[in-house]
């Protein structure tokens, strides 16, 4: 380096010039003016990257708490489909269940339309019921359905008529009942019929069963209505499906429980029949 008084060329280090003996100090306050600038900015790039940093977990918890949201609605949103979709099915079920509660027995078709303000056929648009029931009048919902493939009706009201053409029994069939399984409920054990308590209302019962009518047979002979509940279970010793009726009779005049039985559906036969 140079001398800045004489322009002697010195060595680096030097402290004072060999050539006048001037004091060499703007070395030193240069070199320690620097290190603190240097210093500095690495405190500052360190500062920017650990306030990059916590941005970036501030990010995080925002986008986690989004996604948290939008789960949760996504939830919501099922679970209200799968409530309207189960509401909307009672009320179509209760259509039928509430049309055969008017029709009045003992009495000719065109009374009961008249007090039913419904039209009945004699015949009905589904070559499945017509295989499945005996009837001499119907009336059917609107809407379809798949059971087991078979499309059917919602829910179908069959009238049988006696020689003198009254009306002597009326019949809600409700394939709303088993659209998911045509073996009806599945359930862990066979009902006990011990559960059904005499002397209740029907309505109690149901609660109580669990169960949705499949069938509901009224008969003007000794006014009563049968209620048919299918469900299934399998057997803990032979590992098989086992499908049954469950039949509950009701005294209509009293609407008061009188009777119940059950009877296991040969479905084995239809399934592995060689006939």
């Amino acid at each position: 380096m140079k001398c800045p008084e004489c322009g002697a060329e010195i060595d680096n280090n030097e402290v004072f010039c060999t050539a006048c003996g001037a004091e060499i100090i703007n070395n030193v306050s240069e070199g320690s003016e620097k290190k603190p600038e240097k210093t500095q900015k690495k405190t500052s790039l360190f500062k920017k990257k650990k306030e990059s940093s916590v941005e970036t977990a501030d990010d995080k918890k925002k986008k986690l708490k989004l996604v948290g949201i939008i789960t949760l609605a996504v939830i919501v949103i099922i679970i209200a489909i799968i409530v309207a979709v189960n509401v909307a099915a009672s009320i179509k079920a209760n259509e039928g269940r509430k049309l055969l509660e008017k029709v009045p027995l003992g009495r000719d078709i065109e009374i009961i339309e008249a007090d039913t303000e419904t039209d009945f056929d004699d015949t009905s648009a589904y070559g499945s019921v017509e295989h499945i029931a005996d009837f001499d009048y119907i009336c059917e919902s609107k809407d379809s359905i798949a059971v087991g493939g078979i499309n059917v009706p919602e829910w179908a009201i069959v009238l049988k008529k006696a020689p003198n053409n009254a009306i002597y029994e009326a019949a809600l069939l409700n394939f709303n009942a088993i659209e998911h399984n045509w073996m009806g409920e599945k359930t862990a054990l066979a009902i006990d019929l011990a559960v059904v308590e005499f002397g209740t209302s029907i309505k109690k019962a149901e609660r109580t069963l669990g169960l949705k009518p499949y069938t509901i047979i009224k008969k003007s002979s000794d006014n009563t209505s049968v209620y048919v509940y299918r469900y299934h279970y399998v057997d803990d010793e032979t590992e098989n499906t086992v499908v049954k009726n469950l039949f509950v009779t009701v005294d209509d005049t009293e609407g008061e429980v009188v009777d119940a039985s059950d009877a296991t559906v040969d479905y084995m036969k239809l399934i592995l029949g060689t006939e």
